[in-house]
């Protein structure tokens, strides 16, 4: 695996089950953690064994607008999606989320950092509602008291910094909580 190639060291990673850890803190910088699994040099055992297979098949890409303020945060944020295969919009003010939502072709999902200057995420999604059919919505955000139960306003919070591992699990809820998709189609926003 050559240095350069990011996607390439993220699929080899997560093949042998290991994970990528992004963390970033504003004024200070990101730091990008490999994980990856440890070797016994001793035979498994057969229980182990078992739990190898074939991976599931992957889930379809999504169109995802991704809104933060943070431009460090959004770039890594936008790197990670890419690295799970989807297809993410940057957003990097919450009041300009309309217009970019009414020109998309279609929207899977929304993910939001909570509190930004000139509108929080939940109040954008409020008043972005009246345009989203089954689009999900995923808030982001890296203060511990923000979300009670780690729900916020009825739908599921990540907290930074996150894994590969557990956006892509955040993902799925956010999707599952807006709701089935009876004809397979992809979202689209209505406006």
């Amino acid at each position: 695996v050559r240095p350069n190639r990011p996607s390439a060291i993220s699929s080899a990673l997560r093949q042998s089950g290991g994970e990528v850890r992004i963390d970033s803190t504003v004024g200070v910088g990101t730091t990008v953690t490999m994980l990856l699994p440890c070797h016994a040099a001793t035979r498994a055992a057969p229980a182990v064994q078992e739990r190898i297979g074939p991976r599931a098949e992957p889930r379809r890409s999504l169109d995802i607008l991704v809104v933060e303020d943070d431009p460090r945060v959004l770039s890594a944020t936008l790197a990670a999606l890419g690295e799970l295969g989807h297809r993410p919009v940057a957003c990097s003010d919450p009041l300009a989320a309309p217009g970019i939502v009414a020109g998309l072709r279609a929207l899977d999902l929304i993910m939001s950092d909570v509190l930004m200057p000139g509108q929080t995420g939940p109040e954008m999604i409020a008043g972005l509602e009246p345009q989203l059919d089954r689009v999900g919505v995923l808030f982001v955000t890296g203060y511990a008291g923000e979300a009670e139960q780690d729900r916020f306003a009825g739908r599921p919070v990540l907290r930074k910094p996150f894994t590969l591992a557990a956006l892509e699990q955040a993902l799925a809820e956010a999707l599952a909580a807006a709701g089935p998709d009876q004809d397979g189609a992809v979202a689209t926003p209505t406006g």
